[in-house]
């Protein structure tokens, strides 16, 4: 559990320092910005389809978990990023907003990644947790500028940021506990699930960000993240 939560904490911390490097440079909404977002999107996206899907596809064995787990988290994070937990309908598009409730639900999808590759009995991947990190930077850079816009203190931002990491810790550390005695039907469920919300929230925050910032150079950025974190899987064996 200790070693769990220890690399849910390296995870998380990309969090606390994508709020420092925005403080220090006040990047605000930049071409440099879109293109660190849209390599964690391809980061994302290539774990997310090499580690996770794939880990719960081999537990599930063709019972179907699966595919219930992605549209369950696909439709829970659309509910979340459209505002339809507020009213709005999901067909409309959504409106980026730093609420903490987004971003929290994004840190528990890839806390749920880093358990899934601790469970799979190879331990972690520096393929997945570069992903995880690689996501944590751009979204707290993008959203640092907007928070202290809206009337938060430098201090209060980074106690947020710092949340975050600690939120990421305790929830690999809390899944890691709860999934290794769990069935593996249900391992592959949760899995899934994680990764029908991280493949919603990349589509429809992550890379609409991107290209606002970058423009076709986000579309570049998203090859490059996909290949280095496949990359990175295919030289450590798949492991």
């Amino acid at each position: 559990m200790l070693q769990a939560f220890g690399w849910g904490l390296i995870a998380g911390s990309s969090y606390f320092l994508g709020g420092l490097l925005a403080l220090r440079w006040r990047v605000g909404n930049s071409v440099l910005l879109g293109i660190l977002t849209g390599l964690g999107a391809g980061a994302l996206l290539s774990a997310v389809a090499y580690k996770l899907v794939a880990e719960a596809g081999r537990l599930a064995g063709g019972s179907g978990y699966v595919g219930v787990g992605l549209i369950g988290g696909a439709m829970a994070t659309a509910w979340v990023v459209t505002g339809a937990v507020r009213g709005r309908r999901l067909s409309e598009p959504p409106v980026h907003e730093p609420k903490f409730l987004v971003i929290g639900l994004s840190v528990v999808a890839e806390a749920i990644v880093i358990t899934g590759a601790l469970l799979s009995g190879y331990g972690i991947s520096a393929a997945v947790l570069a992903a995880v990190f690689l996501c944590g930077v751009p979204e707290a850079m993008a959203d640092t500028g907007p928070l202290r816009k809206s009337g938060m203190t430098t201090r209060h931002v980074m106690s947020a940021w710092l949340a975050m990491t600690f939120l990421c810790a305790a929830s690999v550390a809390v899944f890691t506990v709860l999934l290794r005695a769990a069935p593996p039907e249900v391992v592959a469920f949760a899995l899934a699930f994680a990764g029908g919300g991280i493949l919603t929230n990349v589509t429809t925050r992550m890379i609409p960000e991107g290209l606002r910032d970058a423009g076709a150079a986000t579309g570049i950025a998203i090859a490059v993240g996909f290949g280095l974190s496949f990359a990175l899987v295919e030289i450590l064996g798949g492991h």
